[in-house]
């Protein structure tokens, strides 16, 4: 079982939203102790992969790894995220349910990767 969320970046300034433009907000998957990316820094997720010819692929590549919080995913579960922040990034590219969509692609990679399912 694996958890993902979606996180709306509307709350940060308005000063901030005119200059540097993205997308709707970031997507997060929570991953069981028992899954082999457990307490893996997400820069480190590419080079642990290498030798099985199999990377994360997911826009922008991961930007977040951490701890659930035990609200949005249980505490001892590892969490790993992605943003739409990045150049070229706009909510008409990445809308609500584009984020959604991608975050999903996310979930399916790493479930695959516990399952070997590759």
């Amino acid at each position: 079982m694996m958890w993902y969320v979606l996180e709306n970046q509307h709350w940060k300034d308005s000063f901030a939203e005119q200059v540097i433009k993205r997308g709707w907000g970031n997507g997060y998957v929570a991953v069981p102790p028992s899954h082999v990316l457990y307490k893996k820094d997400y820069t480190r997720v590419f080079y642990l992969l290498e030798d099985t010819e199999y990377e994360i692929d997911i826009h922008g590549g991961l930007t977040y790894s951490d701890f659930g919080d035990g609200k949005n995913a249980p505490k001892n579960w590892w969490v790993f995220g992605f943003d739409t922040s990045h150049f070229g990034d706009n909510m008409q590219r990445w809308s609500k349910e584009d984020v959604e969509e991608e975050t999903k692609r996310l979930f399916h990679q790493l479930f695959e990767l516990e399952w070997g399912e590759l």
